[in-house]
């Protein structure tokens, strides 16, 4: 009876078995073409620590998990130690059948499935976004592999290398990712097997410093120009001097610059792209201000011909609340201030004019929630958080993440009833309610694998430590750092250098200086400009950016609010006070108006509105 039954299942088993090798089949070729033959997951030779689901059919006493031990076997019952290290899942099941049926089991039947994959590992280095060890779940492809890091970053080069051991040497297979990635070649789509180490190469970098409102290093391919490199340092500031554009480039081992460069350009890798400074007469600095709901509020160059259209596209145009109807223009006519409301987008612009774009009620009503973010993003803090607000919308208006960052792990804190909830693992395109805390840890692999690094000190914008790589100019470092000050005394740049044990001193060098790791540049002041320093007014409180700006003859209270970015959404904006010294007593004035003119070491406060 048993072995009729067994006949029928061998005739069922066989049939099944020959439907699902043609299926197989199909749809591996409709994925890889070339690689179909090699690519069945029965083919994963088991190795130690795997874990394995083992069943004997009509046998469910037999039925057992097992762990592969180092030395490449199993326990199983009746039969005791069988080695299956190295087999596929079925040549294993064989050898237990085979043992079985010595003198246990008629016939019987074995199958095998692997529930944990622990014996096949990888390492990814390099330009991916989740890099270090990876177990490889059965048989799999570098593009499957690529996904499971996270894909390639923006500055990636265009080849992989993957380092194997066969027969006790090492072979190192190239791979061209333009091509995997690009056209999807299948011959770069090779198989990943345990052990290999997959790095991917650096893309080239170009560096922009000078007038830019992101100075630093980006990726720089083929076919990119000078305005696309612009571009992603986030364009032009107002004083950039876009005719004069300078690139410094190494050739053949000496510095060459090149003056006055379109911005069509090609740039080639580690050039230097510099933006200098405008120079223009008095007359033609004249600035117009914008305020309220628009990306970028501040002070713009305001020439003849400038429209409002013009000024909002300079500020980066509306943002989500404004008003779009109602833009006014304060003006000053005869010393008096005259209210220009209603006004068209293509109204022309007269110098001093402060345009306010207000915000709708309807919007202003549907709340200024917000949401926070922390951990490894470029700015962190609070920002408005709307109905449709996803972690992605959120990351970007904090500036993306950070190098260091675990973009896979990701987590929001909520509070739900009054007490806190944590969400793991969350995907970048979930919607996050009002009060939500994103938090973006580091990634562990990324912290031990630290580069060498040097130090900038001093007058630049952003003093700190940063990556200091074997070709690293000053040039390069002032510009992670963020470029000069404008107190910076640029021909007194020095060095602070640890050489056998001591200290030494390098002065006066110049910025194609190549640095060595843990080297500290430091930027003095110019005694200069130090003296010669600006009358300054401080806001504080509801503003977007507080802190000290310029405050000139004419300066007003809303000149000021306009440079701090405007007001927050819980602005009190008729309640504005100046706490002003005078004759070294302190006056308060409150309740000013915007037009209030300034004086210097005025301190503007913003008070909460608390309707």
């Amino acid at each position: 009876m048993l072995k009729k039954r067994t006949s029928c299942l061998e005739n069922n088993t066989a049939i099944f078995g020959i439907l699902l090798t043609i299926i197989s089949f199909l749809v591996s070729l409709a994925v890889f073409p070339a690689v179909a033959a090699g690519s069945n997951i029965h083919d994963y030779a088991i190795g130690a620590g795997d874990v394995l689901s083992i069943k004997v059919y009509d046998h469910d006493e037999l039925t057992v998990k097992v762990r592969v031990s180092e030395a490449g076997t199993i326990d199983f019952p009746l039969i005791g130690q069988v080695h299956v290290g190295g087999l596929g899942t079925r040549l294993a099941a064989e050898r237990i059948e085979t043992a079985l049926a010595n003198g246990y089991i008629i016939e019987p039947q074995v199958t095998i499935f692997v529930e944990q994959f622990k014996s096949k590992k990888v390492i990814v280095l390099g330009p991916v976004h989740n890099p270090g060890l990876v177990e490889l779940n059965g048989s799999i492809t570098l593009l499957e592999l690529m996904s499971q890091v996270g894909g390639l970053k923006d500055n990636a080069g265009q080849t992989a290398t993957i380092k194997r051991q066969e027969n006790g040497t090492q072979r190192n297979i190239s791979i061209d990712l333009d091509r995997l990635i690009r056209t999807g070649d299948p011959q770069q789509n090779i198989q990943i097997q345990g052990g290999d180490t997959v790095s991917i190469a650096e893309g080239a970098v170009c560096f922009v410093t000078g007038e830019v409102n992101q100075p630093g290093e980006y990726p720089c391919g083929r076919n990119v120009t000078v305005l696309k490199v612009v571009s992603q340092a986030g364009s032009f500031t107002e004083k950039a001097l876009e005719s004069g554009i300078k690139i410094n480039r190494t050739i053949n081992g000496s510095k060459r610059v090149l003056q006055n460069v379109s911005q069509d350009t090609l740039v080639q890798p580690d050039d230097v792209i510099v933006v200098p400074e405008r120079t223009v007469s008095k007359k033609e600095e004249m600035l117009c201000f914008v305020s309220g709901e628009v990306t970028r509020p501040g002070a713009y160059p305001c020439s003849r011909n400038t429209s409002i259209l013009k000024l909002l596209t300079r500020a980066g145009g509306f943002t989500e609340k404004a008003l779009e109807s109602g833009i006014e223009i304060n003006r000053q006519v005869n010393g008096g201030k005259r209210v220009l409301k209603g006004v068209s987008k293509d109204m022309l612009l007269l110098p001093e004019d402060v345009v306010i774009v207000p915000a709708s009620l309807a919007k202003k009503t549907a709340k200024d929630a917000v949401c926070y973010i922390s951990g490894e993003v470029s700015r962190p803090g609070a920002y408005p958080c709307f109905r449709n607000t996803s972690i992605l919308k959120l990351l970007t208006r904090a500036g993306g993440f950070t190098d260091k960052a675990l973009e896979s792990g990701i987590e929001i804190n909520r509070q739900v009833n009054g007490g806190k909830r944590v969400l793991k693992g969350v995907s970048k395109d979930t919607l996050l309610l009002p009060e939500d805390v994103v938090i973006v840890p580091a990634s562990f692999a990324k912290k031990i694998t630290k580069d060498a690094i040097c130090y900038i000190s001093g007058e630049v914008s952003r003093p700190g430590a940063y990556p200091c790589f074997r070709n690293t100019s000053i040039l390069k470092l002032l510009t992670r750092a963020g470029g000069f000050t404008d107190k910076a005394l640029e021909s007194g740049i020095e060095i602070n250098r640890q050489v056998n044990g001591g200290k030494r001193v390098l002065k006066g060098v110049s910025k194609d200086t190549l640095l060595l790791p843990e080297d500290v540049v430091i930027v003095p002041a110019s005694f200069a400009k130090k003296t010669a320093k600006e009358a300054v007014c401080y806001i504080t409180g509801q503003v977007r950016k507080p802190g000290a700006y310029p405050c000139g003859r004419n300066a007003t209270v809303l000149k000021l609010v306009s440079l701090a970015g405007s007001f927050t959404g819980i602005a009190a904006e008729s309640s504005i006070e100046i706490n002003r010294v005078v004759n070294g007593k302190k006056q308060v004035l409150e309740d000013v108006d915007l037009d209030t003119l300034l004086k210097p070491e005025d301190v503007i406060v913003v008070p909460e509105s608390f309707f």
